[in-house]
């Protein structure tokens, strides 16, 4: 199942606002949340993941499709801000840390 159109942040544009000036930075080992305030009424995703961290396409997508499950799950109690999740260089083999950390990273979003 994918995010439909409506949740998912426009490439260039979108991202350039965010990482220049964030209202939200969460960072929690390898991952971070920028995010920034949107005039939408939903919130919107971006991942980004380098290629030099993750070098096989497999992993990167893997990666992004943990993260985009783990914020339709979240996205019901997620404020109206456009988030870009970055995945740094780790050892996510086990999906099941990666979630755990997704988790406490939505939910501190959700304080904010």
């Amino acid at each position: 199942m994918s995010l439909g159109v409506k949740y998912i942040i426009p490439s260039k544009p979108g991202f350039t606002s965010i990482f220049s000036e964030p209202d939200l930075k969460i960072k929690k080992s390898n991952l971070v949340i920028l995010g920034k305030k949107n005039c939408c009424s939903n919130p919107r995703l971006g991942v980004s993941i380098k290629k030099k961290d993750y070098s096989l396409a497999v992993h990167r997508n893997t990666l992004k499709r943990e993260v985009k499950q783990s914020f339709m799950l979240a996205i019901k109690k997620l404020p109206s801000y456009d988030y870009v999740v970055i995945v740094g260089r780790g050892k996510f083999g086990n999906s099941n840390l990666l979630k755990q950390q997704l988790n406490i990273m939505w939910d501190s979003c959700n304080k904010t």
